[in-house]
């Protein structure tokens, strides 16, 4: 899991782009499938990036699973 440091701006048109699928179903589980897809989006976005200019992004893994609590 990546750790994304965003400015004041980014976090707010995240929280927006979020707010217009939240608002376009009707359904919970309808929801949840469209913020997800936009997520991978993000992530192929951000890789592609990282591909192209390695001098701007650096993806590390962290081999730790995720712990549920």
């Amino acid at each position: 899991m990546g750790i994304m440091h965003l400015d004041a701006e980014a976090k707010a048109e995240l929280h927006s782009e979020a707010e217009k699928l939240i608002a376009r179903y009707d359904s919970p589980l309808e929801t949840v499938k469209a913020l997800m897809a936009y997520n991978c989006e993000l992530e192929t976005q951000i890789l592609a990036l990282a591909h192209r200019h390695p001098e701007l992004v650096a993806i590390s893994f962290d081999p730790t699973p995720p712990v549920l609590a």
